[in-house]
């Protein structure tokens, strides 16, 4: 929460002896470290870099495939196993037997043609790719709406191997579905009842060793339960048989959604340390409690929770949800400290009880060259990369997802290039159509189009150091969502925010602090030469953001202002931006509460606004060189000394002055 202190000068003290009293001055809610002047050296850390005009950026040449997206040999053909296009007949079994054998890496390519999912595939195989021959030559339509009779045990049948790693899911019909619950031998062991966020929820997930715990091996009774409205109650049985040192998959499926074809690591189950010393942001080395199981090449995840402590400091009323994690490379190990691959971009406390967890991703997939189409109403993705590293979706086009046309949860270095994604069967409500980065890092997406998204671009829950550029996003906003997400860049980006389904009608919306169901964003996004166009603000920022970046954008404009701030948003630098607002009651830039101090606003052009540059309770620590002048409906798109912030930083090799740590 935000602090204040007592203004001390002399006048002030003679006036309080008097009996007067006088307002507190705001402080910042916590030592203000992103806002840098390139001088300060000591200042700067290996997370920082000086741009050409002057000002610190976050430093993304980690985004992306390392390397680009490369050209994977073909390895197998889908026809070697039964898949056919234009036969009507489901292709899953044959999808997942190509996959299965692609070992070593390589494509498993699809012909000219129609195929047919009728259910989810996973995958679990690192370097495979699933790849036709064009959008407009390859389809893949995918016609899961859930299990026959409404309810049942996907994947399951009588007489089926469950061992500990093995998962267990009920699936059941999503139209009006209120409960759904999972009984051995009579007994519930899990469920899930409706909640304000269930959205379109059809499915339940544990495992073997959650669901039968110390149970002998023997013939288990599993009993699937779905409650509908009206009291409508279905179930559905398999007897199996349970031992609990039989093989699972290679790898434990990650997350709890599905895709109708997910690639998915492992990040349940495995070991962790906690840190011995604080983990500070531009910190390349890290201490642990004692000498870790990790070796060079390791994957591994940092977490700090979102204690008590932590959820007072930043206001966050929101009890669920990832904040503070990210995912790195062990680059070595020397007793209890290990050596990262790149620096932190935000603290780990120990006092918040950070820690290091090792996971086992799945890497280097993609899908490439094809079109899927999702014909039910069910709350799928359409590809789900799932604890996945180096992994990327191109040349696709998704219609009709049920959630997310292509979505990432604990990614690293993934990327979506040359796609295209109209339409979703679930816009209205929360956690649906969303276009962009979850629980994802250094992650790039370029070249992709969207129509009738609800939140486009998009980053949520921890994710961080992630690009979302050349993109346009059509009837959809701009989301930094939920989770505290820090130094991610939306770089010439098109967002019209115009919509009817969900969106929220800002160009750009990030989430306030008493939002119970996302909770406050984080330090330093940046948005660079973007062209919002919005029935609302043009960007809307509901607090504890610290310098975040808004530099040579359009911001067009109707009945709101064009860049809105509030409750301890501090730091920011808005420079060289084009502002027209179409109502005459908004300013230019609102600073609506006395707490968003700190706040540079230079070589902006406003247009209309009612001839106000400025509105609210805060005074801007720098206001320098705007100009207001008539309404205009179009203005002219403003100019930066690099076209591109993203291509400037690739380019660059000589590193910016650093402090080591």
């Amino acid at each position: 929460m935000c602090r204040f202190r007592t203004i001390s000068a002399p006048w002030i003290v003679a006036a309080l002896v008097a009996g007067a009293s006088f307002p507190a001055e705001p402080e910042r809610p916590w030592p203000a470290a992103y806002k840098i002047k390139p001088a300060e050296t000591d200042r700067l850390t290996a997370a920082d870099v000086v741009g050409p005009d002057g000002i610190v950026y976050p430093d993304w040449r980690y985004a992306g495939v390392p390397g680009g997206i490369p050209d994977v040999a073909e390895k197998v053909r889908i026809e070697q196993f039964g898949g056919k296009a234009g036969d009507d007949r489901d292709d899953s079994a044959a999808l997942a037997a190509a996959a299965e054998a692609v070992k070593g890496g390589g494509a498993v390519v699809l012909g000219p043609g129609v195929y047919h999912l009728d259910r989810p595939v996973i995958l679990f195989r690192d370097g495979l790719v699933i790849r036709g021959q064009g959008a407009d030559k390859t389809t893949i339509v995918f016609r899961y709406g859930g299990p026959k009779g409404g309810v049942g045990l996907f994947g399951l049948s009588d007489g089926d191997l469950v061992g500990n790693d093995t998962p267990v899911e009920v699936h059941a019909a999503p139209d009006g579905l209120n409960r759904i619950a999972l009984l051995l031998d009579g007994r519930v062991i899990s469920e899930r009842s409706r909640t304000l966020h269930w959205g379109g929820t059809f499915s339940l997930r544990t495992f073997g060793s959650s669901l039968f715990g110390r149970a002998e091996a023997g013939e288990k009774r599993l009993t699937a339960v779905a409650e509908y409205d009206g009291g409508r109650k279905v179930e559905s049985t398999v007897r199996v048989k349970f031992d609990p040192a039989a093989a699972g998959p290679p790898r434990r499926l990650s997350g709890a959604s599905l895709g109708a074809i997910t690639f998915s690591g492992q990040s349940d189950g495995l070991p962790q340390w906690g840190l011995a010393e604080d983990g500070r942001r531009g910190a390349l080395e890290i201490v642990l409690e004692k000498k870790p199981a990790l070796k060079t090449g390791d994957a591994v995840e940092l977490t700090a929770p979102a204690t008590e402590r932590w959820n007072k400091l930043v206001r966050n009323a929101c009890k669920w949800g990832l904040y503070r994690c990210n995912q790195f490379r062990v680059e070595a190990v020397d007793g209890a400290r290990v050596r990262l691959n790149q620096p932190l971009r935000i603290d780990f406390p120990v006092v918040d009880g950070a820690v290091l967890k090792r996971i086992d991703p799945i890497r280097r997939c993609g899908v490439e060259n094809l079109k899927l189409v999702q014909t039910e109403k069910l709350w799928t993705s359409g590809v789900l990369f799932s604890c996945a590293w180096e992994c990327w979706a191109k040349g696709l086009v998704v219609e009709k997802a049920g959630r997310h046309p292509v979505y990432t949860g604990q990614a690293k270095w993934c990327e979506i290039r040359d796609c295209q994604f109209r339409d979703a069967w679930y816009t209205g409500g929360g956690g649906s159509a969303y276009v962009g980065w979850e629980r994802s890092y250094d992650c790039l997406m370029e070249n992709v189009t969207t129509w009738r998204m609800r939140h486009a671009p998009c980053v949520q829950w921890s994710s961080s150091g992630n690009v979302i550029r050349k993109s346009a996003f059509h009837g959809s906003d701009a989301q930094w969502h939920a989770g505290w997400t820090n130094e991610n860049l939306f770089e010439d980006c098109t967002v019209d925010a115009a919509g009817s389904w969900g969106t929220y009608g800002n160009g750009g919306w990030a989430s306030p602090p008493a939002d119970e169901a996302h909770g406050p964003e984080g330090p330093r996004n940046v948005v660079y030469r973007c062209d919002f166009q919005a029935p609302k603000a043009g960007l809307w920022m509901g607090g504890m953001n610290e310098a975040w970046l808004i530099l040579y954008n359009r911001f067009v404009v109707k009945a709101g202002p064009g860049i809105a701030a509030r409750t301890c948003s501090f730091d920011h630098i808005i420079r060289g931006n084009t502002i027209a607002v179409e109502s005459g009651s908004q300013p230019a830039i609102h600073l609506a509460t006395e707490d968003c101090l700190g706040v540079e606003i230079t070589g902006n052009r406003v247009y209309g606004a009612g001839g106000k540059l400025l509105g609210g309770k805060a005074q801007p620590e720098r206001v320098e060189g705007n100009t207001i002048e008539p309404a205009e409906p179009s203005p002219p798109r403003p100019a930066a000394l690099v076209p591109s912030i993203f291509e400037w930083q690739r380019r660059k090799s000589a590193p910016a002055p650093r402090r080591g740590r």
